[in-house]
């Protein structure tokens, strides 16, 4: 008969989730103001205020904030300011619009940096779960910037102790800052010269941002208060995803590379996304790099989306902006007062003679992001934005007089503009005027590009921030840990009340969270705890079992099982022989043919490893038993 019982272990931890209780005052008070194209910002009472940029509205529009109540949860040191925002019936965004919040720089304990106390996140309405948001700390004017494409609950979140921060929030701008821009240009260097393959520089870079001051591993490493505590951390997480890993199965060991790989992969690219857009005039070998990399990306379907990003900063950081520079020099003849009008302002959609709806630089902004997702290769990007440009400026041209005269028309009742008559100009007078247009548009829509490459890395950061996410959830998931018995029914266990702790545990580990007792006659022991804390715990391998009455601080174990970590379940059986009876030196005779030749093996640990181990060195020796490596299944 099957029984699962849990033994008395506590192991768990999982950073992350933050639940709140005992709700506080403050909810409730909402503050409003209306914005439009020509005023896109403001800064509200309750010290709120938010710019939305020129390419989000098309008129005006109400902006309302509503402070919610307080939550605060004493007993864990934090607490939730959370707003609601809303813009009109806006949910989703055409661009990355800037949020101000102001923060309590006065809750952290003293001695604590309030700037690094605070972070924010924001509410998914869907699953009513906090998530990670684009945000930096102002801490001159103690207040957080949030960029988002979206509207929601955004919450303020404060710790006591600023070495919560990084386990509980994430903050993208403090990695990216600390990340050394060689470093990042070396692991994209790996990845081309792979062909997008994974590799160690990329693994390196993920293990030292989780481990470093600002990252997600980072408080535990500071928590401990252990010099060299964050390398032994870095080094652990860089062994876990090797393959061929005593601790880990493989399974677990794949799937943290791969997780780590994609994270150092668009850590480095949003790296230098951030170099480019800083620098006036970027390196040759910089943007090379950088194009090979979009490019490759772009070519699997699980880096496609920081792909497209990095591709679209490349082709408007560079090759548009060099387009359009060059256009800004173009002629500008006097242009047609009715020609321009009709290009700016005119709108048609109720007439059956002519559709036509002249565009705003918000749609124009939206059709350079359609063409550069469309086309990410740099030169089908500027030859389909030299086309529509090309395209726009020569409509008017192919209207028959009688829409002409539409178009005066209507210039004249809205401009009060009596003299206005349909232009006529000649083959050659047209060629002047469209191309003294063209220099005209890409004077305006000059400021658009700079825009899109801010919204390209703006995504490419978003793309950061949820490979991060994936690899929190990654340490973050629970493992159960089983440990099976074959008992009759009806009979205890033979190891009832035994003492047992896992082996071997770091400094840094509270060893009560990893020891119990064998209680009840159950088949099957089990506890849980998460990757985490199994890291953090120094990653034991081996279960050790002591008598009734045994101490395992100074007597040795009745019984050593070691294991392998798998997820979602490890499982390690008693019974048998214990592994210790079965090292050692075995004779192996082999017969091929009626002839007998006899070979001594060594069943052993080499490197971590269970092997069978040849006496001798000789060729054909090596390759009469499989060397290995082993599991032991007692």
């Amino acid at each position: 008969m099957k029984k699962t019982v849990s033994i008395l272990l506590a192991a768990a931890l999982l950073l992350g989730s933050l639940a709140g209780c005992g709700n506080g005052g403050g909810g409730g008070k909402s503050d409003s103001a209306t914005l439009s194209p020509e005023a896109t910002g403001v800064a509200l009472s309750n010290g709120v205020s938010v710019e939305l940029g020129d390419y989000v509205l098309d008129g005006e529009t109400e902006f309302t904030v509503a402070k919610q109540p307080v939550e605060e949860n004493k007993d864990e040191g934090y607490k939730i300011e959370a707003y609601d925002f809303k813009l009109g019936d806006m949910t989703e965004l055409s661009d990355f619009i800037t949020l101000r919040i102001p923060y309590d720089a006065a809750y952290c304990e003293d001695g604590q940096d309030p700037a690094k106390c605070v972070g924010a996140k924001y509410k998914n309405e869907t699953t009513g779960e906090w998530e990670d948001v684009l945000f930096e700390v102002d801490a001159a004017a103690n207040e957080l910037i949030i960029y988002t494409d979206h509207l929601s609950t955004f919450g303020v979140f404060h710790v006591k102790d600023e070495g919560q921060r990084s386990a509980k929030i994430t903050n993208i701008y403090a990695d990216v800052t600390g990340i050394d821009q060689q470093e990042a240009m070396e692991t994209l260097r790996e990845y081309v010269a792979g062909g997008g393959a994974d590799g160690e520089e990329a693994v390196g870079l993920a293990a030292r941002l989780l481990t470093g001051y600002n990252g997600f591993l980072g408080g535990v490493a500071g928590a401990a208060g252990e010099t060299g505590f964050a390398t032994d951390l870095t080094g652990t997480i860089l062994n876990m995803a090797s393959l061929g890993s005593p601790t880990f199965d493989t399974a677990l060991a794949d799937s943290a590379y791969k997780k780590m790989n994609k994270l150092g992969k668009v850590a480095a690219a949003v790296k230098i996304g951030a170099v480019m857009l800083s620098t006036e005039k970027t390196d040759a070998d910089t943007l090379g790099l950088y194009k090979d990399t979009a490019m490759l990306a772009l070519s699997y379907a699980e880096s496609a989306a920081w792909g497209l990003a990095a591709s679209g900063l490349f082709i408007f950081d560079y090759t548009i902006s060099s387009m359009f520079e060059q256009g800004l020099a173009m002629k500008m003849d006097k242009l047609n007062e009715v020609y321009v009008y009709f290009n700016d302002e005119y709108s048609a959609k109720e007439r059956t003679v002519f559709q036509w709806t002249a565009r705003s630089l918000k749609d124009w902004r939206q059709v350079l992001i359609d063409i550069a997702e469309l086309n990410p290769n740099e030169a089908d990007a500027k030859a389909a934005v030299e086309a529509e440009i090309e395209s726009y400026a020569r409509v008017f041209w192919t209207l028959d007089s009688v829409d002409m005269g539409v178009v005066v028309t209507e210039m004249k009742e809205k401009n009060s503009k009596g003299s206005v008559t349909i232009p006529t100009p000649t083959e050659a007078e047209i060629e002047a005027l469209v191309g003294g247009y063209k220099a005209y548009l890409y004077e305006r829509l000059y400021p658009v590009t700079q825009s899109v490459s801010t919204y390209m890395q703006r995504k490419a950061e978003a793309a950061y921030l949820k490979a991060l996410d994936e690899v929190k959830e990654f340490f973050n998931q629970s493992i159960t840990f089983n440990i099976v018995e074959d008992v009759p029914d009806g009979e205890k266990s033979q190891y009832d009340g035994y003492a047992l702790r896992f082996a071997p545990l770091s400094e840094n580990a509270v060893k009560e969270s990893w020891s119990g007792r064998m209680k009840g006659g159950a088949s099957t022991k089990s506890t849980k705890f998460t990757l985490l804390g199994y890291i953090q715990a120094g990653c034991p391998k081996e279960l050790q079992l002591f008598k009734p009455g045994d101490d395992p601080e100074s007597d040795e174990p009745e019984l050593t099982l070691g294991f392998k970590l798998s997820a979602p379940v490890t499982e390690v059986k008693l019974g048998g022989l214990p592994l210790e009876e079965l090292l050692g030196t075995y004779s192996v005779a082999f017969t091929v043919k009626d002839e007998t030749d006899t070979y001594n093996f060594t069943f052993m640990y080499y490197e971590g490893q269970l092997v069978f181990k040849p006496e001798s060195d000789g060729f054909g020796t090596a390759f009469l038993l499989l060397p290995g490596p082993y599991e032991y299944d007692p």
